[in-house]
């Protein structure tokens, strides 16, 4: 059995001190940092659940769909790696479309290690835009959940960003970027929350940790309106972390009906994401067993000892 050292213990109890310190949020904090939304012109909303006959008759015949992507690699290290990427679009009917593609640094001799990994981003943000602009073509689609805020697609693959973007707006899809990781600081560029900035790191997520009553949205018109995007911030199950999804500014007016939507779609006891996303992301995830087998299978046993082998990888432990 593993020994602890005792010293690590004390000094793990120490850093747990430190969180409580500086990240406290006690009932009285929560209610504070409630007023000082309100002072900043916040909007908090209840959402309401869609029943499933509204449901039917909002979507009108249309579906709903989501889209994800995944990257796994080769056992290695760069630049002896391969890097298989997948993106998935998929409506709730069963109809998806599937895009795939692999990246080699080995022989990418005009990009860097760092210039490899913003390449890498940009494959698989292409491949999920291809998979939603494929499933527009084939189906009539009311709204398309994508992974992850909407900015990052334009940053990572501007061209085919705007290609789904223009498309959607034509079939008046509604394009919803749902984030479960919000990282921003935006909360601290508001005056009422000044004495926040001294904080090593003031996230979002953190300061409304337990804020939001489950089943509330809240929208912050200074900080939550930029770059043709308005994002909303909402806690949809039981979990006190927020989550949040933003949409273009076009279909921006539609926010309240797809807060009610992601809220139907949402586990009341889950972690507050849209069932379908995280159901998407199961069938599109590129498995260590699924790298392991396409290079067995594939991969020239030669070729596979020379550069995605390592020798540690023998070892008798």
């Amino acid at each position: 059995m593993l020994e602890i050292s005792p010293e690590l213990v004390e000094k793990i109890k120490g850093i747990n001190g430190l969180f409580r310190s500086v990240y406290s949020h006690s009932t009285d904090e929560k209610k504070i940092i409630r007023q000082k939304l309100k002072e900043s012109g916040a909007i908090i909303r209840q959402i309401q659940r869609f029943s499933t006959k509204y449901l039917s008759n909002w979507l009108i015949g249309r579906e709903v769909a989501a889209v994800d992507g995944s990257v796994n690699q080769t056992k290695g290290d760069a630049p002896h790696l391969l890097y298989l990427f997948q993106g998935l679009a998929k409506t709730t009917s069963g109809v998806e479309c599937l895009t795939t593609d692999i990246y080699a640094p080995l022989i990418d001799e005009k990009r860097s290690e760092e210039e490899g990994v913003n390449w890498r981003a940009h494959i698989l943000a292409k491949l999920e835009l291809e998979a939603a602009y494929q499933l527009l073509e084939k189906r009539d689609i009311a709204l398309l959940l994508m992974d992850g805020a909407l900015y990052h697609y334009r940053i990572d693959a501007p061209d085919e960003w705007e290609r789904l973007r223009k498309k959607a707006l034509d079939q008046q899809v509604l394009l919803v970027g749902v984030s479960e990781e919000i990282t921003t600081e935006n909360l601290v560029q508001l005056d009422s929350f000044a004495n926040y900035r001294k904080r090593p790191k003031a996230y979002d997520r953190d300061l409304l940790f337990g804020v939001l009553a489950q089943e509330e949205m809240l929208y912050i018109e200074q900080i939550q309106h930029k770059a043709g995007l308005q994002s909303v911030w909402m806690r949809l199950s039981t979990d006190p972390a927020i989550t949040g999804f933003d949409l273009l500014e076009e279909q921006a007016h539609m926010k309240n009906e797809v807060a009610s939507l992601l809220l139907t779609l949402t586990p009341q006891h889950g972690r507050g994401i849209p069932l379908w996303l995280d159901y998407v992301d199961r069938e599109v995830r590129v498995t260590d067993k699924l790298v392991e087998a396409l290079v067995e299978q594939y991969i020239d046993s030669e070729i596979r000892q020379r550069f995605f082998v390592k020798k540690r990888h023998g070892r008798p432990y």
